[in-house]
């Protein structure tokens, strides 16, 4: 560690070095370019346009290169060449990207698209509503596409089964010729040049809507994927307008993603030169022809890559006298002493960005190990998180973590806190319906005239046993667990009641 009161130490021939050395290393380093690889879609998909564009927006910063040598399926497919190192970039549905991001695998840069549920029916047909594909023939998209993905969330969540066909070819041609039922399209709004001319070639289509419990299931469950939304009428057709009314539907981001181990400063670099020229991207986000900043690219993000971030916070990642410098050679070697007397702040500085960086990887790592709970003790594990943001505001208030990190992770905590409740109150359903169950085995095994006292107590016994088991498993808590120990008395109480008065009704038909 190199302390205040030895700088002065220094030797002189290294400082002669320095000066020498660190103009000639930042004309190199404003020279040389860094490439990053990308998988996008197939050509003349919207994916691959997006991807042209990155490639564009890479160009007016010297320092960084875009190449994209891949054709792709889509989402899934992008994605796995992401995590087998194959590229370092990658455009995804942030549904199909949840798992990877929430496991740590995979960080987020931007949003660069929001991608809207489209179900594709003839106007003329009885299917009017998602129900109505029970049964039905639907072309759902090829597998490794994200349409594929969202299309096989959507019909498992609402316990709909159709006779999936895994193509997109000729999907227009087979829905009006009857040969399919209905077809599934997720993308941007109104900018699928493909999608678009489909509409437009045959009067006859219809768009259904998604039920709005569907879409509060789809929302509470998947947060950070899923947010409900409507086609505004008439956004595809003028006349006859399509939709013909305002449409509930989901959407969930199109997005650049990118592995935790990929370069900051490249991430940072490519993250700058798309935010640098925001409006590029309104054909695929066109409410970003209207914004002022490019907010709407990071708006609820999460899992953030930590060179996005540092653009976030701070803006263009090309330093300013960096710049300067290398344009004003006269004043390299004043500059370069001032450098020397400040790297011991700059090595604070960077030490204190990574301490942060590495708590938000702790957190996510944590909250990784707690979803292991939930099938076992979902109490524990809402217990568990809870102490894990006591821990962070503490560390807040010692300013230990920065305001922007603690963000983040509460952003985390609290989306893990909201799905263990949902977990726990599916738990004590369940608890309640196996309890409910064990009474009617109950009644089915007391043989006909048998006198409840001879088996009451090693009945009792055992069920008692069987909602302590649930309480210790946090499957109940205390009020539950003393509300069904009353229930069980009071139903067995009634159960005795009816079998005393059948026998005295017995012995009253005896007597006669």
């Amino acid at each position: 560690m190199i302390y205040p009161w030895k700088i002065k130490m220094i030797k002189p021939n290294f400082i002669h070095s320095l000066i020498l050395i660190i103009p000639i290393f930042l004309g190199s380093c404003a020279t040389q370019k860094t490439t990053l690889s990308i998988s996008s879609g197939s050509p003349g998909s919207g994916y691959k346009s997006i991807s042209s564009q990155i490639k564009l927006s890479a160009d007016t910063i010297e320092q960084i290169e875009v190449t994209d040598n891949f054709d792709s399926q889509g989402s899934q497919q992008n994605l796995q060449r992401l995590l087998d190192k194959e590229v370092d970039l990658a455009i995804v549905q942030l549904d199909v990207a949840s798992d990877a991001m929430k496991e740590g695998k995979v960080n987020t840069l931007l949003v660069l698209t929001q991608e809207y549920l489209h179900i594709v029916s003839k106007a003329d047909s009885n299917i009017k509503t998602l129900a109505d594909l029970q049964g039905k023939q639907v072309i759902i998209g090829a597998e490794g596409s994200g349409i594929y993905f969202t299309a096989k969330r959507i019909f498992e969540a609402s316990n709909i089964e159709v006779i999936e066909i895994k193509s997109n070819q000729d999907r227009l041609k087979k829905l009006i010729n009857d040969e399919v039922d209905a077809f599934i399209y997720v993308g941007p709004l109104a900018t699928s040049e493909r999608f678009k001319q489909e509409l437009n070639k045959s009067p006859q289509l219809n768009l259904i809507p998604v039920d709005s419990s569907l879409v509060n299931y789809l929302t509470i469950q998947f947060p950070e994927s899923y947010q409900g939304k409507f086609i505004p009428q008439g956004t595809y057709k003028p006349l006859p307008q399509l939709p013909n009314q305002d449409l509930l539907t989901i959407s969930t981001p199109g997005a650049l993603i990118t592995r935790p181990d990929v370069n900051q400063r490249k991430v940072s670099l490519l993250t700058w030169a798309i935010i640098s020229n925001f409006r590029q991207y309104s054909p695929f986000y066109p409410q970003l022809a209207s914004e002022q900043d490019a907010k709407l690219l990071s708006e609820g993000l999460i899992y953030i890559h930590p060179g996005a971030q540092q653009v976030f916070n701070h803006g263009d990642p090309r330093v300013a006298w960096q710049r300067y410098l290398q344009e004003n050679k006269p004043l390299q070697a004043a500059f370069i002493m001032l450098i020397s007397t400040s790297s011991l702040g700059f090595l604070i500085r960077w030490w204190g960005k990574r301490k942060q960086n590495n708590l938000l990887q702790a957190n996510l790592q944590t909250i990784h190990e707690l979803r292991q709970l939930l099938d076992d003790n979902p109490q524990k594990a809402i217990e568990e998180n809870e102490t894990l943001r006591q821990k962070y505001r503490l560390m807040l208030i010692d300013g230990k973590v920065s305001p922007e990190v603690y963000e983040q992770i509460e952003k985390m905590t609290q989306i893990f806190s909201e799905q263990c409740k949902q977990w726990q109150e599916k738990q004590k359903e369940l608890s309640h319906n196996q309890i409910l169950k064990l009474m009617d085995e109950y009644s089915q095994k007391l043989p006909e005239g048998l006198i409840l006292g001879e088996v009451q107590e090693e009945q009792l016994e055992y069920t008692h046993q069987q909602y302590k088991e649930m309480l210790k498993s946090g499957q109940l808590d205390l009020q539950t667990y003393l509300q069904m120990i009353q229930l069980t008395l009071t139903w067995t109480n009634l159960l005795s009641l009816n079998q005393s008065q059948n026998q005295n009704n017995y012995l009253s038909n005896e007597s006669k």
